[in-house]
């Protein structure tokens, strides 16, 4: 997640507003990914003062972490560690540190992710809006109560892994019909994403979409009816609650 952000912002160019500085604790890593960027990798944090901080770590090595990045106490701190709270960040670094969490998903690499974000208290108005402005360029932003990023974390993030399972699904019909598979995938991909933009840019409702699209009598309402009869939608929903299920158990499991 943390390449997938750095190469979303570099590509709509917040490298040449801001100095990106990337870690890793494998450095061939991050002097990977500086490389190919044009950007500058760090093997220690040394006397840098940087005004914002990513963290995207497991969360059994944020306190670990933390300790390192103890010492920045004017820096706000944007955490992509999942189930782990603004509290818990606090602890572990200092009580008035100042944090903000974002859960995006892998989409933000090319700018069509779902961004949920929620600040800490301690975070000036200023800089939320200067925060909201940059991680604009990564997609839909929802601001949203910190209570709420489990149910965003489940739908957005394990939301692309499924809609891939549904392109592969169009791509191995298409073969089945008699299409190459590098035609078959092309005409998936297309499909789906043509169908996304004209849902976002016209509001529409999917199931009124579905309508426009279904003629009577025609192919589409034969194939929507298929997939009707084997409960499609609620196999959807269930795919995401067993998602969500394994996430709160997750939590749970992390205290």
């Amino acid at each position: 997640m943390g390449s997938a952000l750095v190469r979303g912002l570099w590509r709509d160019n917040w490298h040449k507003k801001f100095r990106f500085l990337l870690y890793d604790v494998l450095p061939e890593r991050s002097q990977g990914l500086a490389k190919e960027l044009g950007l500058t990798s760090v093997q220690t944090f040394g006397e840098l003062a940087p005004r914002f901080v990513f963290i995207a770590v497991k969360p059994k090595n944020v306190e670990e972490l933390a300790r390192t990045l103890q010492h920045f106490r004017n820096a706000t701190f944007i955490s992509v560690v999942a189930g782990f709270s603004i509290r818990k960040w606090r602890e572990v670094l200092f009580e008035e540190a100042k944090v903000v969490r974002l859960m995006p998903n892998l989409c933000v690499e090319v700018g069509e992710g779902v961004v949920p974000i929620c600040f800490s208290d301690s975070v000036p108005l200023s800089e939320r809006e200067e925060l909201l402005f940059l991680f604009s360029s990564l997609g839909w932003i929802f601001e949203t109560p910190e209570e709420n990023l489990g149910y965003f974390t489940a739908l957005s993030g394990s939301g692309p892994g499924m809609v891939a399972m549904f392109i592969e699904g169009m791509m191995d019909e298409g073969v089945a019909m008699g299409i190459t598979w590098e035609t078959s995938l092309k005409v998936a991909l297309q499909t789906v994403l043509g169908t996304a933009a004209l849902l976002k840019a016209k509001g529409l409702h999917p199931a009124h979409f579905k309508n426009l699209v279904a003629s009577p009598g025609g192919t589409t309402i034969a194939g929507v009816k298929a997939l009707e009869k084997r409960g499609f939608k609620g196999i959807v929903m269930e795919g995401f609650e067993e998602a969500y299920g394994r996430l709160a158990k997750l939590f749970v499991e992390m205290g």
